[in-house]
């Protein structure tokens, strides 16, 4: 989770991980979905978008491909802003 400008971040959490085995399927390297996270989500916060792009040369079937996520803002109990990040498909 990051917050920026008093605005939490986060993906939906999903316990059978489908956004993560999706991403590795799609993107060509070795990179910790951790270690990402983060800029994914401020991406997607700075774009004022619901989805982000991996260009084709970073993708193992060498075509662009696009991440389709839901943003939600009404999260119950909650006392700041939100934007989480439900995964819908590429």
């Amino acid at each position: 989770m990051d917050v920026i400008n008093e605005t939490q971040l986060w993906f939906k959490f999903d316990p059978s991980n489908r956004f993560i085995k999706d991403f590795y399927k799609v993107w060509n390297s070795e990179v910790f979905f951790l270690a990402i996270e983060d800029s994914l989500l401020i991406n997607l916060y700075y774009s004022n978008k619901n989805y982000f792009k991996i260009p084709a040369a970073k993708t193992r079937m060498k075509k662009d491909v696009y991440f389709l996520f839901d943003i939600v803002t009404d999260v119950p109990d909650a006392r700041s802003d939100h934007r989480r990040y439900d995964y819908i498909k590429y």
